[in-house]
């Protein structure tokens, strides 16, 4: 029993083309290269808009910390109206007073507070850092999310290839039938495979259809397809692999984020042991009291007025705190060994991202020319078996193996390609390097 629409016609062939075409027609309208993505992605994207964001908000840690070593100006005041009477009515008193004073304070010595200043600048640092590494793994996404539009769209192109191949298949052997020289069976064995291929292309087509929704999600635009010029791979420089793992041990921006939590967790040792000294402040004070009206014993009390000024310092001395500062420095001095682990951590983890980065790009591009080597023999076995079959010396099986063959050689090529590119923006990213200029380079690659 047939399945329905997918017996092999020339309509259905004709069909499928027309579909896929309509469906890139659109992409074509607007299509654009990896760094034009890539630029896209930056005002679109909302996880980078997201890091911009906390950029902006920790930029304001300076200006909030540096309050705390500056005069702080304020302004008091208050007010009083007083009706007391004893029950004896023999003393009564009304009266209001009123005062107002402007304090000035500046603090002389906290050294606390010098720290932490000092401490908003790294933690300014360490949002620029990153914010940087949102930039390199929008770029790394928006290269994955390219990479597998143009993919999906190869592997489109060669099961519609397939299809049309099948075609010509049957149409060869059906004119062997009516020579006598193949059996029906052959016939059947074409259609079998047709059916095959016509579901694999339906399911490339839905996993292109997924792959270009991804795109578009992550940048608004739609890819441009691949011009079919085979990209010219460089092995890295240096050849090296364990220059490139040194590298990324220094230069990785996870590695500088880790160093930078690290000089932060010193400095908040120094911090937590300045709660043991002494604070000092400036203080000084003007203001004005005034004191109207009053009664005693029905005696008028004359109006009150005077200034003041009073400038001093106030010292303080922490004598005993229930061992809270104690507890803050011990505290603090297990962060900073755990920040100094991390450290090593990160840096053992890029050291490895980098050498199998590395791997991936000088084994690939071996893989990659040989598996075109293979593509071009395939090609070739491809044209004898058929002209064999034609011949009477090979069989209907042989040909469409060799057809297959072609196929997964095909795939396999296109996949290696986008893996070596993938892994050499992913060399360059294990390393801290990965920028505009260098995205550019792998762009012009595919032009």
């Amino acid at each position: 029993m047939r399945i329905p629409g997918l017996h092999l016609t020339h309509t259905t062939l004709l069909t499928s083309l027309c579909g896929l075409a309509l469906a890139c027609c659109p992409a074509l309208a607007s299509a654009e290269d990896l760094y034009q993505l890539y630029q896209k992605a930056l005002s679109h994207d909302m996880k980078f808009a997201a890091a911009q964001a906390q950029q902006l908000a920790t930029a304001e840690k300076e200006p909030q910390s540096r309050a705390n070593l500056l005069p702080d100006l304020s302004v008091t005041g208050g007010a009083a109206w007083v009706d007391a009477e004893d029950s004896n009515d023999y003393h009564r008193n009304r009266n209001n007073t009123n005062a107002y004073a402007v304090v000035l304070t500046q603090p002389l010595l906290r050294w606390q507070n010098v720290i932490a200043h000092d401490q908003s600048k790294l933690l300014i640092s360490a949002s620029e850092v990153q914010t940087e590494q949102a930039r390199q793994d929008l770029m790394l996404r928006v290269a994955r999310a390219y990479f597998d539009v143009l993919l999906n769209q190869e592997l489109l192109n060669t099961r519609t290839q397939q299809l049309q191949t099948l075609l010509e298949s049957q149409d060869r052997s059906r004119r062997l039938l009516a020579d006598g020289a193949t059996t029906a069976n052959a016939l059947e064995q074409v259609q079998a495979k047709y059916d095959q291929a016509f579901a694999e292309q339906i399911a490339a087509r839905g996993a292109l259809d997924i792959a270009t929704e991804a795109l578009t999600q992550l940048t608004a635009a739609q890819a441009r397809p691949w011009s079919g010029k085979e990209p010219q791979f460089s092995a890295p420089v240096p050849a090296a692999i364990g220059d490139w793992a040194n590298t990324a041990q220094q230069g990785n921006l996870a590695v500088q984020r880790a160093q930078i939590a690290q000089r932060l967790a010193e400095m908040d040792i120094d911090k937590e042991q300045a709660g043991h000294l002494p604070t000092l402040d400036l203080i000084a004070a003007h203001g004005r009291f005034a004191s109207v009206g009053g009664d005693v014993y029905d005696v008028t009390l004359p109006e009150n007025r005077y200034n003041q000024t009073v400038v001093g310092v106030k010292l303080s001395v922490p004598l005993y705190g229930g061992g809270r500062t104690s507890s803050r420095v011990r505290e603090a001095h297990a962060l900073q060994s755990k920040a100094q682990d991390e450290v090593e951590d990160a840096r053992r983890n890029a050291g490895l991202m980098a050498r199998q980065a590395y791997l991936q790009v000088t084994s690939g591009m071996s893989q990659y020319q040989a598996l075109k080597q293979a593509l071009k023999s395939s090609q070739v076995n491809l044209a004898s078996v058929t002209h064999g079959f034609e011949a009477g010396s090979r069989i209907n099986n042989d040909v469409l193996d060799a057809q297959q063959k072609v196929t997964d050689t095909q795939q396999r090529v296109a996949q290696q390609r986008y893996a070596i590119l993938l892994a050499q923006l992913n060399l360059l990213a294990s390393t801290g390097n990965l920028n505009d200029v260098r995205l550019r380079e792998v762009s012009r690659l595919l032009d």
